[in-house]
């Protein structure tokens, strides 16, 4: 391949111009400076006579590191197509590589096959079949659902319904990835991953350890992002959810660990003695529902160790509904972790709210998960109630 050499660099631009203009610039290396010279790398065997009157050399081209930019250039040069903007960040979700939400939504379905036929390996997964692009969630959307996943390559699924079908689940596509040893399950068409809560599935992991004989309430479970953790540690899981994509993920999840499980929908029975038969009981409804669902549960009956309310950006709505759960059901000490979008400037406030809201309720931690904007966090509040003490702090 021919290497240019340039020795003035003010010649630098417009000669860089003219070879990205014609598709003749290697991008796949830098512009280089040795001994008062410019190295311009091109994809040419041969020089144009445009550019005849500059100095030149040949190089080897080496095998280089492969990265998307450069597979996009052999594609266009190869098809003689124009360049087109690829994404710089991606993850892998056996069997889909997602591209990250700061791409265009115009990679050509021409070019993903040829990514998945020639350049599998360069993701380090030979069973791709489906590409995809994220961008982000809908906060307003309480079920959750990926309306930004932008489908490049493969099936997805069947369009989406409210009350899907066995059928539909049968038809529809279902990723899976395996997060601190535990297997997850979701259908990326319907239901969101939030692949950022990797930091607080662990924490509750390496943290809580021994929760056999214990129960813990899930108020927004999802696909099992933090249920399954809890019960990874020994815990039974009572646990609400209104997408039933995630549900039926949740129940492949548990399927494939194999717990013992049950989903329960409107107008099916529960009782205490459902605790002692599953592992994890499923309650595709609004945990509004929940003093409902628990009406004949004795009082102060169950060992409730742990309440997460996982959803943003705030779960406020739900607090009342814990802090009335743990002193009508529970008959020991509890730690509610509290999930919410704060500002730097406002987590004490928040702390004062939170602790204001439950019944002898104390803020022992603030875990800070990731950033959502400038100076704002998901933080999780873990919030100790004491049974046993009769005075609010």
């Amino acid at each position: 391949m021919i290497r240019l050499k340039v020795t003035h660099a003010q010649d630098i631009k417009r000669i860089k111009n003219l070879l990205e203009e014609n598709q003749w610039l290697n991008k796949s290396f830098k512009i280089e400076k040795s001994d008062s010279v410019f190295h311009i790398y091109t994809i040419l065997e041969s020089l144009p006579e445009k550019l005849s009157h500059l100095q030149w050399d040949r190089y080897e081209m080496e095998k280089p590191v492969q990265s998307l930019t450069s597979i996009r250039d052999k594609y266009c040069n190869e098809n003689n197509v124009p360049y087109f903007d690829v994404p710089k960040r991606w993850t892998v979700y056996p069997p889909m590589l997602l591209f990250s939400t700061n791409t265009e939504d115009s990679l050509p379905r021409e070019f993903c096959s040829y990514l998945l036929h020639h350049y599998q390996a360069m993701f380090g997964n030979k069973s791709l079949t489906h590409i995809a692009l994220n961008r982000p969630i809908i906060e307003s959307d309480v079920i959750r659902r990926p309306t930004n996943l932008v489908p490049l390559y493969g099936d997805f699924g069947p369009e989406v319904t409210d009350v899907p079908t066995v059928k539909d689940f049968d038809d529809a596509f279902w990723c899976s990835v395996v997060q601190n040893g535990i297997h997850q399950t979701w259908a990326p068409k319907y239901t969101m991953f939030s692949r950022g809560n990797i930091k607080e599935k662990k924490r509750i992991l390496d943290s809580y350890k021994g929760l056999k004989g214990t129960i813990v309430f899930d108020f927004y479970c999802g696909i099992g992002y933090f249920s399954l953790s809890y019960l990874r540690n020994g815990a039974k899981v009572l646990c609400w959810e209104l997408n039933p994509w995630s549900i039926e993920g949740f129940r492949r999840s548990l399927e494939h660990a194999g717990y013992r499980y049950k989903i329960y929908g409107e107008g099916d029975s529960f009782s205490s003695d459902d605790v002692k038969k599953y592992d994890a009981c499923l309650f595709l409804e609004n945990n509004e529902e929940i003093p409902q669902r628990l009406e004949y549960v004795q009082r102060n009956s169950l060992n409730i160790s742990h309440i997460n309310l996982g959803l943003l950006p705030t779960s406020r709505h739900s607090w009342p509904i814990a802090n009335n759960l743990i002193a009508e059901k529970s008959n020991s000490s509890t730690i509610i972790h509290v999930h919410e979008n704060v500002h730097v400037d406002e987590f004490d406030k928040m702390k004062g709210e939170i602790e204001s809201s439950y019944d002898n309720g104390v803020v022992t931690h603030i875990e800070k998960i990731k950033t959502f904007a400038p100076d704002v966090w998901h933080a999780v509040f873990d919030v100790v109630i004491d049974k046993n003490c009769g005075v609010a702090h």
